[in-house]
């Protein structure tokens, strides 16, 4: 028990301060998959380019790796190359689409017989590693910011009193925290992006945060708007709300997404208004699935931005996602090959919350 507890804290360490991956002069615990295309060296990609060696370690934490015995890299480049007798996994390009009835496997490919490389559990966590290195390269992509405080000022204020502050959680599979390596019982057992906001919450304000998810897997909006009644007897002070992976997958029109959430706000809001709510826009699925819909997800985040108000502000995950997704491959943030985060995508979605909170004074 003791071992699982230090496990927990030191994964919850990395957002116990206010900095992160966008602004950070050092990135810690950036998760990897590399890739061996035909004829090449297994590959994969940073966000940032490292002013220094980057370190290396798996995604369990029990081994560290070491320059050329067992990846090579070159000052100035993002690029980590892997050696011929390397310690650190891979998976060949024909691996990632496997026949049928292939183990780990999954009939989801788009145009094709072949399947895709799929596990729930902890298969992709360990296939990954980690990677922490300083940088001086700026982000190129969107930093979140702090919402107006006319939209989170409920909240805010009992942060800042050091009230007691319950979240009520409601999503889908990635808001149970799926995939993130405590569901895997893999080390270093990380929970989910909803148990590292209330808990990084209460480590910078010094405010008891309390945490209720009713998050259920496979659901998409139109479920959550017939759970209101359910969110509505916890009493939250905060409500996070994350849809649209599954939506997309039933093809529902940005609009139709956006009037369900709308009616679940004025649910909310009618019953108790002073509930500040966050609205999670979706990561995006691994676009070689049949049932990822690329298209919908952005749409998704810019009808969510038309319900920003007061009490409500918007956590766009999805643009900082497509932004990541330039710089390195869906399996790098995959939690099983399809459509969930792994430790590092769950700590992007509550690095993203936090942001949009703001910055806390210190108890």
């Amino acid at each position: 028990m003791r071992l699982t507890v230090l496990l927990l804290l030191s994964a919850t360490q990395l957002l116990a301060a206010p900095l992160t991956f966008w602004t950070d002069p050092k990135v810690e615990g950036e998760s990897l998959f590399f890739i061996q295309t035909e004829n090449t060296a297994a590959k994969a990609a940073l966000l940032r380019t490292p002013s220094e060696l980057p370190s290396l370690r798996s995604a369990n934490r029990d081994v560290t790796y070491e320059l050329d015995r067992d990846f090579i890299w070159k000052a100035g480049s993002r690029e980590i190359t892997l050696t011929a007798n390397s310690r650190i996994p891979f998976k060949k390009t024909a691996e990632l689409h496997p026949a049928p009835g292939s183990p780990n496997s999954y009939d989801g490919l788009r145009d094709s017989t072949l399947h895709m490389l799929y596990s729930q559990g902890r298969f992709f966590h360990d296939l990954q590693c980690e990677a922490t290195y300083p940088t001086t390269e700026s982000w190129p992509g969107p930093v979140p910011a702090a919402a107006p405080a006319e939209q989170l000022s409920h909240v805010r204020a009992r942060l800042a009193a050091k009230q007691p502050v319950k979240i009520v959680m409601l999503g889908d599979s990635i808001s149970t925290g799926l995939n993130a390596s405590l569901t895997g019982q893999a080390p270093p057992l990380q929970p989910g992006y909803p148990d590292l906001v209330a808990k990084a919450l209460g480590e910078r304000s010094g405010a008891a945060v309390t945490l209720k998810n009713l998050s259920v897997g496979g659901m998409d909006s139109r479920w959550g708007l017939g759970q209101m009644d359910a969110v509505l007897a916890e009493t939250p002070d905060l409500f996070l709300c994350a849809f649209g992976m599954n939506d997309a997958s039933g093809h529902a029109a940005p609009a139709a997404f956006a009037a369900t959430i709308q009616q679940m706000l004025q649910r909310l809001h009618a019953a108790r208004p002073e509930c500040d709510a966050i609205l999670l826009s979706p990561m995006t699925a691994n676009a070689e699935w049949k049932h990822a819909a690329p298209d919908l997800y952005p749409a998704y985040a810019t009808a969510l931005q038309q319900l920003a108000a007061p009490g409500c502000a918007i956590a766009d995950v999805t643009s900082v996602w497509l932004a990541i997704m330039q710089r390195k491959t869906h399996l790098d943030l995959s939690g099983n090959g399809l459509n969930h985060p792994n430790d590092f995508g769950h700590r992007l979605y509550a690095e993203i919350v936090l942001a949009t909170i703001g910055e806390l004074a210190k108890p």
